[in-house]
């Protein structure tokens, strides 16, 4: 019963999103006035980079070099990349409580889930860790051209390609890696799954006093909620509803902070990963706007060197990727 509640107050969530997001359809597509100056105001945001700048982020811990989410991508992007600042990737509670890394609510897109199971949809959340540790997270990875690691079963599946899990992830990189990190972290669970994964990854973090490093976010507005309530003190994004809030007050011109932000940074798409723009939101306008707030703007998935030069110029404080190295390049361009 409460599932059905849960589910009918976060499809009422995005009805609200979507109302609030009337208003702003009149103006999808503006491209913004390129000659407009890139101010930088006063920020305390330790997340608001230097103009011409920006983090580098690895998306999922790099997907377009090795396989999402795994021990793999990571030692990748530790042992071979110099240009990455910060490590993102996505975390989920299994049904014994672990937290464990994948983007997708279930292991079927990513793994030899079905064809182990005889079955489609294997939810995260239904599998233990050690029967999740069964799977090869490589089987669906595309490298030049082919399928470097399809068909891995039982002792032939490398250490590295089993299921990653988050405390085993972070330990390595902080006792491998040359420098410190930033990690951001999305919460993919739902519910009360969703808040047993805030609680564990607060634990995580807590433990291994990484709070000033750590950005965590959600889609869910309820997770999303008990992160604000039980665990202000951890840097978080702006959920969906604050996102759209957040533009529309920047599209009136009103002052955001009449509604007291407590979010330090937007996630947000740009480019072909927001339908080519239909609603920009990378405009030079837009990013004064969240600087003149002390909120950093972080866009997902950007892999184009146009793009990435474009948001550079535009005051972009991070840009997530799946390929690093040749955003590193455009952002050098820029420079």
């Amino acid at each position: 019963m409460a599932g059905i509640f849960l589910t009918i107050k976060n499809i009422l969530n995005g009805f609200v999103a979507a109302a609030m997001l009337i208003p702003v359809l009149l103006t999808m597509g503006d491209a913004g006035d390129p000659e407009t100056p890139v101010v930088y105001p006063d920020c305390t945001n330790s997340y608001i980079n230097e103009y011409l700048d920006p983090d580098i982020a690895a998306h999922r811990s790099g997907a377009g070099l090795a396989p999402q989410n795994t021990l793999m991508a990571f030692e990748n992007i530790v042992e071979n990349s110099d240009c990455v600042d910060t490590l993102e990737f996505d975390v989920q509670v299994t049904k014994d409580g672990e937290l464990v890394l994948h983007h997708d609510l279930t292991y079927d897109g990513t793994s030899n889930a079905t064809e182990l199971y005889g079955r489609n949809y294997i939810f995260v959340s239904s599998l233990t860790l050690e029967e999740a540790m069964q799977l090869n997270m490589g089987e669906n990875f595309k490298g030049s051209g082919d399928y470097p690691y399809r068909g891995l079963r039982g002792d032939d599946i490398p250490y590295n390609l089993h299921v990653a899990t988050c405390d085993g992830v972070i330990d390595y990189v902080e006792a491998t890696a040359d420098k410190e990190y930033r990690y951001l972290i999305e919460v993919k669970s739902i519910g009360i799954n969703g808040r047993k994964a805030v609680d564990k990854l607060y634990s995580i973090i807590k433990e291994r006093n990484l709070q000033d490093r750590v950005i965590w976010s959600t889609f869910a507005p309820d997770v999303s909620a008990y992160m604000k309530s039980e665990y202000p003190e951890i840097a978080r994004t702006a959920d969906a509803i604050e996102a759209v809030q957040f533009y529309f007050y920047f599209r009136m011109n009103w002052n955001l902070q009449d509604v007291s932000p407590s979010y330090v940074a937007l996630q947000i798409p740009y480019g072909s990963s927001a339908f080519d723009n239909l609603i920009n939101l990378g405009t030079r306008e837009m990013l004064n706007y969240a600087h003149g707030n002390d909120i950093a703007v972080q866009y997902w998935t950007i892999n184009d060197e146009e793009e990435v030069r474009t948001l550079t110029l535009n005051g972009a404080d991070c840009i997530i990727t799946d390929n690093p190295e040749r955003v590193y390049a455009a952002v050098g361009e820029c420079k």
